[in-house]
């Protein structure tokens, strides 16, 4: 399960870095993830789909 859930995590981490260079003050990243197995006696092959959104913001220091 970890080994599916590995391109999870860097697609999430990549994500992050494009918003990250607009410099907002708050970054808010959800993911859902689709896991399928395909098993005998043992797990043979494992994949994780992943659904991104991506959210920013920035405060309004006008007051």
């Amino acid at each position: 399960m970890q080994e599916a859930l590995e391109p999870v995590t860097q697609v999430a981490q990549a994500a992050l870095e494009q918003p990250r260079k607009a410099r907002p003050d708050q970054i808010t990243v959800e993911f859902g993830v689709d896991l399928a197995v395909e098993a005998g006696a043992v797990i043979t092959k494992s994949r994780a789909n992943c659904h991104l959104q991506v959210s920013v913001s920035w405060k309004n220091d006008d007051g």
